[in-house]
């Protein structure tokens, strides 16, 4: 069995490479100098929505490596929603600066006959290329390791080596998008449950050379009648808003909000604006935030956002890392959500909105958890930090559109707990029990934001919104 990298030459390129007597793995290359967010390509198939590892609910691991916290967390690896631009690290995965690259696996939660593994990429410069190893397996060997780390040789614990891709080019400018579609002569590459990219830098002496990816797609080999051309976000939208800022009655904070303040909103309302999308639905273009002398930490009554001065200032007194700002964003999140009616219990209205703010804008080492210690009395429904970590649980291991789909479901006034079953398969108190057990200290980060007790000392006043 031969397998070797290929380097690109030309705008597209097929490498042949023989893995069994009568089995050709092939390797297609795309490269466009200057994409555009459709990501069409000459050769390479475009990237899909509902391809078979979304359907499948499938589960994207860092298995060694650490990600990077400036970019999106995993599900930009399956989320059918392509970069606006060429410098968008919110909406692609990549490996820690400073780093040596990692090893991502993927679980289909069942055996698939796969027909293609179609990998996406997207930058101005270094981190546009892609260099990886892809392993699969159906995960049956008895010598099967799920979770082989740099230094083993995943084939020696029951992976098969598909392919060896390498996209950069000698010469040129190395950025611009790549596609590369991993297939077989035969029409079927396999049938297999796990995959497995060992991913390496892109450029041994630039401590950035980390691959921007922007989209793993696993096609089936029956693909369902639901696939269809992943769409990338909309940039028309998220410039059409206009909003105010009033500190008229707390002068002394002017210049934090003007220079903090101000620059979060004006980049994360569109982005919450694209997340929290809904079919029919259209964000409110206009709002308004006031910091005022006021009790409590922040309120949202419709398009308006209150702020406590003496919570903005209390927060600035910290050295290292404080609130301000993430009690606002978290606010933010309010004025996009609009629920209406009320089946909408206040709990996951607080908890989609702390999940927004915890676990896309807060920086990674800042992650609520919950405390094996606290988890014994804790229940999902405890609101704010408690409700968002199960939101992230959830989102992480079953359905990465999870979040999403509760939201419209709740924009619609239709929330059920029966919700939790339709989008996951199990019921709400199966999927805390579950969470629960995966809570041990073991597993705790070194110095993770650990989820307060509930009570009216540690929890925010309730927006007007909810």
């Amino acid at each position: 069995m031969k397998i070797h990298r290929g380097i690109i030459l030309g705008t597209a390129l097929s490498l042949l490479t023989h893995l069994a007597a009568q089995a050709e793995v092939r390797i297609l290359i795309d490269h466009n100098a200057d994409g555009d967010n459709g990501f069409k390509f000459e050769s390479v198939p475009g990237p899909v929505k509902n391809d078979a590892a979304d359907r499948a609910k499938a589960k994207f691991t860092v298995i060694d490596g650490e990600s990077d916290p400036n970019g999106s967390d995993l599900r930009a690896l399956n989320d059918g929603r392509m970069p606006e631009e060429s410098d968008d690290p919110g909406h692609n995965f990549f490996f820690a600066a400073g780093t040596e690259g990692g090893r991502l696996q993927l679980d289909l939660r069942s055996v698939i006959d796969v027909k293609q593994v179609n990998t996406y990429s997207w930058h101005t410069d270094e981190r546009a290329p892609q260099v990886f190893d892809l392993y699969a397996s159906d995960g049956t060997a008895a010598s099967f390791n799920a979770a082989p780390k740099k230094g083993t040789d995943p084939a020696s614990c029951g992976w098969k080596l598909l392919a060896k891709v390498d996209t950069r080019k000698k010469f040129g400018n190395a950025g611009g998008q790549y596609g590369v579609s991993i297939s077989d002569d035969s029409g079927a590459l396999g049938k297999f449950r796990y995959f497995l990219l060992d991913v390496f830098k892109t450029e041994d002496n630039d401590a950035f050379g980390h691959t921007f990816f922007s989209e793993i797609d696993v096609r089936a080999v029956k693909p369902s009648e639901t696939e269809k051309p992943a769409g990338a976000t909309s940039k028309a939208r998220e410039e059409n808003f206009d909003w105010t800022l009033d500190v008229s009655q707390s002068p002394d904070l002017k210049e934090w909000a003007e220079t903090k303040l101000k620059p979060a909103v004006d980049q994360w309302y569109p982005i919450f604006v694209d997340c929290l999308a809904s079919d029919g639905y259209t964000a409110p273009t206009r709002f308004k935030i006031t910091i005022k002398p006021m009790d409590g930490v922040a309120a949202t009554s419709g398009t308006d956002v209150e702020v406590s001065e003496d919570w903005i200032k209390g927060q600035l007194k910290k050295p290292e890392w404080n609130e301000a700002v993430g009690s606002v964003i978290h606010e933010l999140v309010h004025v996009v959500q609009q629920y209406g009616g009320n089946r909408n219990p206040g709990w996951m209205v607080e908890g989609v909105a702390d999940y927004f703010r915890w676990f896309h804008f807060e920086p990674a080492e800042h992650h609520p958890k919950l405390s094996a210690r606290r988890a014994a009395r804790a229940k999902y429904s405890d609101s704010y930090q408690t409700t968002a970590a199960f939101l992230e649980y959830v989102a992480k291991n079953y359905d990465h559109e999870f979040v999403v789909k509760m939201n419209a479901a709740m924009r619609q006034n239709r929330y059920s707990p029966d919700l939790w079953k339709e989008f996951t398969g199990l019921s709400v108190q199966d999927l805390w029990s579950e969470y629960i057990k995966s809570l041990t200290e073991t597993t705790r980060a070194a110095k993770p934001a650990e989820i307060p007790a509930p009570g009216p000392d540690t929890k925010p006043p309730r927006s007007g919104s909810s």
